[in-house]
């Protein structure tokens, strides 16, 4: 039986990651290096390959890019990006058996929509909420915790001296190198599943609890029959989370009955049926009004409205849809 590194260089593997970059990548510049990579791919297969299998591979530093709200790393290796896909590919595999139905995010368990549907589908056999997520829950991930979690289910020592390099990265911003000690990278294919990972000890108390719970990535929702059952599970939430060293997001916590109503991945529960959160649509006319302030075009403003409302419909009902839409469309109409 092959090793989990030996999978992760195996021809499959790797050829199968090749293919998934070389798609992420095909509207890039012509001088990018994807192009020089697919051209000698040939000659630099093998020797990705044996980097990985005599454990000689190592990351390269990531670039900050500063946005005008956030800023994020970027891993701007072709090769790097190619690795993190690979052990993606092999530990996604090795840890289905061990990740909880309920963390939603992960391919396979039903996405925002399924966690949604699986939240409203609920509401009428409970009476309380609890829903929160973690305040910046990537960079505030601890590595040796985080780590020691992993090691109960890769035992691979080369699998783990990679995930290692992967966590303990270096980030050049403008010619200065900075060590990151703490969190893990936006943008890399690798890091749902180690989010995912990371709050397992949540999944199995909930589990234990036989609360209803949903989770995706860092965002979650706990709905109870009675006030007993929902601070039993906000206790065990509170005492998961002072064990990981993370803290709940103090504005998007909520707590109480469900007929109060609440958000959740953008979208409003309470027992009237399923809408649309108000910070939704906030959010959505925001960025309308910006586009028709720098003069956009109609045909974009139109374009990027209807990939909203494909969003919006994917999760609500034939019988609310036309009445959200009238209401939607009249915000848009006054902003622009």
């Amino acid at each position: 039986m092959s090793t989990l590194i030996e999978k992760i260089a195996s021809d499959e593997v790797i050829d199968i990651a090749f293919q998934w970059l070389c798609q992420k990548r095909e509207h890039y510049h012509p001088n990018a290096d994807v192009w020089q990579v697919r051209r000698w791919w040939h000659e630099k297969k093998p020797l990705i390959q044996g980097q990985i299998l005599s454990g000689q591979y190592q990351f390269r530093e990531l670039r900050l890019i500063r946005g005008k709200e956030e800023s994020f790393e970027w891993w701007s290796s072709l090769m790097v990006a190619l690795v993190l896909k690979a052990i993606t590919i092999v530990l996604t595999e090795h840890l289905k058996p061990v990740l909880s139905p309920r963390c939603f995010h992960l391919a396979g368990h039903g996405g925002l929509k399924g966690a949604v549907r699986a939240v409203a589908e609920n509401l009428s056999e409970n009476t309380f909420v609890f829903r929160t997520d973690v305040k910046s829950y990537y960079a505030s991930i601890n590595h040796s915790i985080l780590m020691e979690i992993v090691g109960k289910y890769v035992r691979d020592e080369a699998v783990l001296c990679l995930l290692w390099g992967y966590l303990r990265r270096y980030v050049s911003d403008g010619g200065n190198y900075i060590d990151i000690t703490e969190g893990i990278a936006l943008g890399c294919p690798l890091s749902p599943l180690i989010g995912a990972l990371f709050l397992k000890p949540l999944d199995d108390r909930m589990a234990q609890l036989g609360c209803f719970y949903v989770r995706y990535m860092d965002d979650w929702v706990i709905l109870a029959p009675t006030r007993w059952k929902l601070r039993k599970a906000i206790k065990a939430t509170n005492q998961v989370m002072n064990e990981l060293k993370v803290l709940k997001h103090p504005d998007k916590t909520f707590i109480g009955r469900i007929a109060r109503g609440f958000d959740f991945l953008g979208y409003w529960f309470s027992p009237a049926g399923l809408g649309i959160a108000p910070k939704t649509v906030e959010r959505m006319v925001e960025n309308v009004a910006r586009l028709y302030e720098h003069c956009a075009p109609s045909e974009r403003i139109e374009a990027y409205f209807q990939r909203w409302w494909r969003w919006v419909k994917g999760g609500i009902s034939p019988k609310r849809l036309s009445v959200i839409r009238r209401s939607v469309t009249q915000r848009v109409m006054q902003c622009t």
